[in-house]
C-alpha cells in the first residue's frame, strides 16, 4: 500500500516564482502542516556550473529573495522527526539548472487526498496559467519527488517506462513535451487536461467524447481557465491505461510481455 500521496504541475512557464510562493504557502495550509525548512537553488561560486546549492533562508528572506529575482527555483519542507524523509514538500522549476518548467508536491499521509487535490488545482486554475497535472499514489514521497521531475526511473505502474517520460521534458534533455497537449503522461486518480488533451483522437471519437461514453472511464468535469479534471477510481486504471496505451497516446506505456511457456524436448 502506497504511503504517500503527490502531485505534479506541467507547462508552467507562466507562473512566476512569486506566485508559485503562494501556491507553495496554500498546499501546505491545505494539509495542515508547517514550512520548516525553505529555501532556493543557486549555482555555487567557487566550484563548476554543475554543482547547484540549495541555499536555506527563512520564508521572509525567499520571498525577498524572489523579488529580487535572485532565486528562480526553490523548495518548501516540512520535516519529519525522524530525520528520514520528510512530511511534505513544495517545488518549483525552472529550465536555469537544467530542468524544466514544473511544480511537484508531496506529501507522506492522506492529509492531501483526491478531493483535497480538487479543489486545490481548481483554485490554482481560477488565478494561474499550466498546461497539465496529476495526482497520484506512490510508496513514499521521495518516490513522488522523483515521479513529478521524471528522475531515477521511478514508476508507478508495472507497465510504465519512466525513461520515456524524462526524454520527453524540457531543459537538458531538450524534449517535445508533448505532455502538455499531444499526449498524456500515464492515466491517474486525477488527471487535469486542457483542451488539446480532450480533443485527442481516440479510435475516431475525442478523448472527451470516450471518456463519457463509457461509465468504466471515469469522470470528466469542465473547471476555470479552459481545462477540465478527469477523475478515475482506482480499479479503472489498469484497465483504462492498457487500452490508451496500446492506442498509442500514452508517452510511458509499455506493453507486458507475455512469457512463452517453457518447452521440454521430448
Amino acid at each position: 500500500m502506497c504511503a504517500a500521496t503527490a502531485m505534479a504541475i506541467y507547462g508552467t512557464q507562466k507562473i512566476t516564482a512569486e506566485k508559485a510562493l503562494e501556491l507553495g504557502l496554500a498546499f501546505f495550509s491545505d494539509i495542515e502542516l508547517a514550512v520548516t525548512i525553505s529555501g532556493y537553488y543557486k549555482y555555487r561560486k567557487d566550484r563548476s556550473e554543475e554543482d547547484i546549492d540549495f541555499i536555506e533562508v527563512s520564508l521572509d528572506d525567499l520571498k525577498s529573495e524572489i523579488l529580487a529575482k535572485n532565486a528562480t527555483s526553490f523548495r518548501l519542507y516540512c520535516e519529519n522527526n525522524s530525520g528520514e524523509l520528510w512530511d511534505a514538500s513544495f517545488g518549483y522549476s525552472t529550465t536555469q539548472f537544467g530542468g524544466f518548467y514544473n511544480i511537484d508536491a508531496q506529501c507522506a499521509s492522506h492529509t492531501f487526498s483526491g478531493k483535497k487535490f480538487s479543489e486545490y488545482i481548481e483554485r490554482t486554475c481560477n488565478s494561474t496559467d499550466f498546461k497539465y497535472a496529476i495526482f497520484f499514489e506512490p510508496d513514499d514521497v521521495s518516490d513522488g519527488f522523483y515521479y513529478a521531475q521524471g528522475g531515477n526511473l521511478v514508476s508507478i505502474y508495472n507497465y510504465e517506462n519512466p525513461a520515456l517520460f524524462s526524454r520527453e521534458t524540457g531543459g537538458r534533455f531538450r524534449g517535445a513535451e508533448r505532455f502538455n497537449g499531444d499526449m498524456l503522461r500515464m492515466v491517474y486518480l486525477s488527471n487535469v487536461l486542457n483542451e488539446k488533451h480532450v480533443s485527442m483522437n481516440i479510435n475516431g471519437v475525442s478523448l472527451q467524447d470516450w471518456i463519457l461514453s463509457d461509465n468504466g472511464r471515469g469522470t470528466l468535469s469542465a473547471i476555470a481557465n479552459g481545462m477540465w479534471i478527469w477523475e478515475v477510481e482506482r480499479e479503472q486504471l489498469d484497465s483504462i491505461n492498457k487500452t490508451l496505451g496500446g492506442l498509442g497516446v500514452l508517452i510511458s506505456y509499455k506493453s507486458l510481455r507475455v512469457p512463452k511457456p517453457t518447452r521440454f524436448l521430448p
